[in-house]
């Protein structure tokens, strides 16, 4: 098995391999304490007026930081003295870097992405930074650089770049503590490499504790995160940083993150502020090259600039050389040279100077990942070098040794060594370090020198490492595992295990999340003999998240098929998702069928109960009580967890008419995939949670979990999710009128689902759009959005979306003169909603013929959609309902009923924030003859989602830890929210909020 390469020693100084020396004190060398490490992502430079810090009361915190880990030395000139060094050039970098710390000063925390090529000027503008911070008001910095040979090694940038705070663990709660040190290897040395723990880590509460832990060390002094060569992280602590970057909000936090160019990063940083770093003008880069020596002609120094684009690197490299004249020959006449070439080229001149010896040194150094002078040392003696071999590069400023780390200058350096030298000595280097390893104990990380160094299948190696993926993926190493069981693939001797360990890959790939890296595993092994059923049922849930629903449905039904008889309780479940890919595609008997076969398999009794309440919630009548029982009676899934029986009794429920109950058992399967931290089922939740809070009327909190879903999904590269919650939060926008933010989630949901063919975005983006008009009084606009739902063949027809929308395109159509259309949809729809006996579906049934009735039915119609209990707990819907009464009652002359229904619509739309909606209904009401009700809004409508729901915990008794353990908020991001709150509701007190009403 593999031991992270990381485990007993990241502790490197700032100077080694591109990381950002910060000083202890300006013009001092670097604080032992700063560490390299890295990770990658961001949010937008605020600009703006900063925000007041929270009182200490709310923010409710801390530990005082232990003097030892101060970054000032008692040293520290007066900070009026203190000036940063000069810089040439960047002044809009170096303006957006300004307001990032000065908001980390502040109290608001911010995040910045700087993007350019190799040598572009990156690491300098993360020193000035680093700098910056030091005064006029000194924060902590935390720096980090990734290496480009630890991209495997599963967290072993978090553990380099929180080292120096690890002492605030202790802060933690109970869980988040275990993850984190689970993650890290935080276990007494005499324990077992792998596990290194018996807690189950998951990359979601690993990224849930470095959010926390990054707040507690910013709670007694601002900090700055600077990540170097984000590119070079390993996934891991990629993704666990871009998930505390993403939620930072009220910490007195900045991160700063470096990304080289072409290079792909481990996570996706789409949507986060960049600048893009492009070469320096002449004016600007003139005085770089005169700062190092070269005073040059015009002519030269023009040609300069055309080789290297004006990078600065490469113009500093060059200048190192003794002539001028050897570096610029005539460049003018072509201008032809890349800068990436010049500026390899320059440092391996460089190398090029030094002795075979020195050389060879070099390239074990760059071989050896983890920089420990040790094993670098060791490596060389079993090459023969001398123990000096490493003097003359670091004389010549190569490198740096300071007895425990070798660090190189620049990355670089490093990069260019150890791709300049031939297989063959590479690989002569990975043995003697795989050597040294083993004759000190550490046989878990020569393992993977000798994979890399193995140019032949060898069965022991790749077992080692499929062994060493198990441990990796406990720890929440997703990605790590996966890269760990493509290369014992590659080494496998047999094909057998070659496919084995490929499809193993996929599978872990698609339990992350990551659908693209599956597909790609997939077709790897397509024209090779995996078991039909294996291909079926990964190319099956590879296209349910990222691909075509109606395809996924097609796989997954011969997946189904053929395991039907040997594995009844995966069939089932494999039936669960197909029913669930032919709703999406928009195919109701599809759906129907794949449930209805649930109940021809040989499963457990609650199993096909499971089945019998699928099928009643097609027809809106499951029963309640037997849900909560169901997860505990159904046995667990391959992985042994029980958020799968939690997912039947989640499904049930939002089909069913209890919105409440539906309510609870999301939010029960929510708490359990979250613990579990199954990226593949968490969007789905998301996804229902989103919509049993848009029916209730709880939309702040449903547009946070749509938010939340849409971020996740989009990360995770799950487009057909994406598309849905696109189409969710244009729902919400519609309903509360926002036309802009409507329409632009609406067209990008329709961009994103047209293609996949999936069609519940597709016509809930659609339905959106009617909704909007409508509201707005656009009744013709409604209508010809609407009707799209209806029409055979239609990209945007669904028949579950449609049902539900029926009333608005009656509505619509009437408003608009033209109700004959609409009443023939009505008939066309009613052979598909005959079995349909549900309240909520009797209530949408009448509310129709009310509207297309004459006066002498339409009133039993109206009243048997109120009394049918399908509204009780769909506020919106029940005020709609309300309205239309109320108007039409009005038109009726009697007066006195209308203003009661009236009054009714107009304070419900009122209380849920539905503005057009409570214009229409308060002006029906006081043409009705009423007095305008008194003004107030409910009190959710004044917070936003996250203030509300942080509000409502807080009113249960909840501390600011507690809560933020909940949604994963720092506990000070917690208490400025309670700070803001307080003033918009009237109370100074958190006992106060147990007295309004948060629902």
């Amino acid at each position: 098995m593999i031991q992270p390469s990381w485990r007993r020693r990241r502790e490197r100084g700032a100077e080694c391999e591109g990381g950002v020396p910060v000083p202890s004190s300006p013009g001092t060398g670097p604080d032992p304490v700063n560490v390299l490490v890295t990770t990658g992502l961001l949010t937008e430079v605020a600009a703006g007026s900063h925000r007041p810090p929270v009182a200490a009361s709310l923010a409710g915190d801390t530990n005082p930081e232990p003097e030892s880990n101060r970054l000032q030395s008692s040293g520290t000139p007066p900070a009026e003295k203190w000036k940063p060094p000069v810089m040439h050039g960047r002044h809009r970098e170096r303006e957006a870097i300004a307001r990032l710390l000065a908001d980390a000063r502040g109290g608001r925390s911010g995040a910045l992405v700087l993007r350019g090529e190799a040598g572009i000027g990156k690491s300098a503008l993360l020193r000035h930074a680093a700098e910056s911070a030091a005064a006029p008001e000194p924060m902590r910095v935390l720096t980090c650089a990734g290496v480009e040979s630890e991209v495997e090694h599963a967290f072993s940038g978090l553990l380099g770049l929180l080292r120096p705070v690890l002492h605030h663990l202790d802060a933690l709660r109970g869980v988040q503590a275990e993850a984190l040190r689970g993650a890290l290897g935080l276990t007494d040395s005499a324990a077992p490499d792998f596990p290194v723990s018996d807690f189950p880590v998951s990359d979601f509460l690993v990224s849930a504790a470095v959010l926390t832990l990054l707040a507690e060390a910013a709670a007694n002094r601002p900090l700055l995160v600077v990540v170097d060569d984000v590119q070079w992280l390993d996934h891991a602590s990629a993704a666990a940083l871009l998930f505390a970057a993403r939620r930072l909000a009220d910490e007195p936090l900045a991160m700063l993150l470096a990304v080289r160019e072409p290079e792909p990063l481990p996570v996706n940083t789409a949507g986060l502020t960049e600048l893009v770093l492009h070469g320096l003008p002449p004016e600007d880069a003139a005085p770089l090259l005169e700062e190092h020596g070269w005073t040059l002609p015009a002519r030269q120094r023009d040609a300069l600039f055309t080789a290297t684009g004006g990078n600065p690197l490469a113009l500093i490299e060059l200048a190192r050389l003794d002539d001028p004249d050897r570096a610029v020959p005539d460049l003018a006449m072509t201008g032809t040279l890349p800068v990436s070439t010049r500026v390899r080229a320059a440092f391996l001149r460089q190398v090029e100077a030094l002795s075979a010896d020195g050389r060879a040194a070099l390239l074990v150094a760059s071989a050896e990942e983890t920089g420990d002078a040790g094993t670098v040392l060791g490596a060389a003696a079993r090459l023969g070098l001398p123990a000096d071999a490493l003097g003359p590069a670091e004389r010549s400023g190569l490198v740096r040794l300071n007895g425990i780390r070798v660090g190189f200058r620049h990355p670089l350096i490093r990069s260019a060594v150890y791709a300049d030298a031939p297989f063959d000595h590479r690989r002569a280097a990975h043995l003697a370090i795989a050597a040294h390893l083993s004759a000190t104990g550490r046989d878990d990380q020569a393992i993977w020198h000798r994979a890399v160094a193995t140019t032949a299948p060898d069965e022991k190696i790749a077992t080692a490492l499929e062994h060493s993926a198990d441990a990796v993926r406990r720890r929440g190493g997703a990605a790590a595992a996966i890269s760990v069981l493509r290369h014992a693939a590659r080494l496998s001797e047999s094909p057998a295990d070659r496919r084995q360990r490929t499809v193993t890959a996929a599978f872990v790939a698609l339990d992350a999340g990551r659908p693209g890296l599956a597909r790609t595993l997939v077709d790897q092994v397509m024209a090779e003999p995996v078991p039909a059923v294996t291909l079926a049922q990964l190319n099956g849930i590879i296209e349910l998240y990222d691909g075509d629903p109606a395809i996924a449905y097609s796989h997954l039904m011969r997946c189904a098929e053929l395991m039907a008889s040997t594995e009844p309780e995966e069939a089932a479940w494999t039936l669960l998702l197909a029913a669930g890919s032919a709703l999406h595609a928009g195919d109701m008997e599809a759906s129907l069928l794949a449930t209805r076969r649930i109940t021809d398999l040989d499963c457990s009794p609650a199993t096909l109960r499971a089945a019998e309440g699928l099928l009643g919630g097609f027809e809106g009548v499951v029963t309640g009580a037997e849900l909560w029982e169901l997860p505990g009676a159904m046995p667990r899934g391959r992985g042994g967890g029980d958020e799968r029986q939690w997912m039947w009794a989640t499904v049930i429920g939002w089909m069913g008419p209890d919105d409440h109950q539906a309510l609870r058992l999301v939010e029960a399967t929510g708490r359990r995939v979250r613990a579990e931290g199954s990226a593949a089922l968490l969007t789905e939740v998301l996804f229902y949670h989103a919509d049993i809070e848009f029916r209730l009327g709880r939309w702040a909190e449903g547009t946070a979990h749509a938010e939340e879903g849409l971020r996740f999904s989009y990360e995770t590269g799950q487009r057909g999710w994406t598309a849905n919650f696109l189409a969710q939060s244009a729902r919400f926008a519609a309903v509360r009128g926002e036309a802009a933010a409507c329409r632009r989630y609406a067209r990008r949901a329709l961009e994103i689902a047209f293609p996949l063919r999936e069609r519940v975005a597709a016509a809930t983006a659609t339905g959106a759009l009617g909704l909007l008009a409508l509201g707005e009084g656009a009744s013709a606009e409604a209508f010809a959005e609407l009707t799209r739902l209806f029409e055979r063949g239609s990209p945007q027809s669904n028949d579950f979306v449609a049902l539900a929308m029926l009333p608005d395109l009656v509505e619509a159509a009437v408003h608009a003169g033209t109700p004959e259309p609409a009443r023939l949809i009505v008939e066309a729809m009613a052979p598909r909603t005959a079995g349909v006996r549900g309240p909520v579906a009797l209530s949408r049934s009448h509310l129709s013929h009310a509207m297309l009735s004459d006066d002498a039915h339409a009133e039993s119609h109206y009243r048997s959609a109120l009394a049918s209990g399908g509204l009780d707990q769909r506020l919106f819907d029940r005020a709609r309902t309300e309205l239309l009464y109320g108007e039409w009652l009005h038109r009726n002359h009697r007066g006195s009923e209308a203003r009661a229904m009236l009054r009714a619509a107009s304070e419900t739309f009122e209380a849920l924030g539905a503005e057009p909606w409570a214009r229409r209904a308060l002006a029906r009401f006081r043409a009705a003859g009423g007095a305008r009700p008194r003004p107030g809004r409910a009190v959710a409508a004044l917070l936003s989602p996250q203030e509300l729901e942080v509000s409502r915990l807080a009113a249960r008794g909840l501390s600011n830890r507690e809560i933020g353990d909940r949604m994963h908020l720092s506990p000070r991001t917690v208490g400025s929210h309670l700070y803001r709150t307080f003033p918009k509701l009237g109370i100074s007190t958190r006992a106060e909020l147990r007295d309004l009403d948060l629902d």
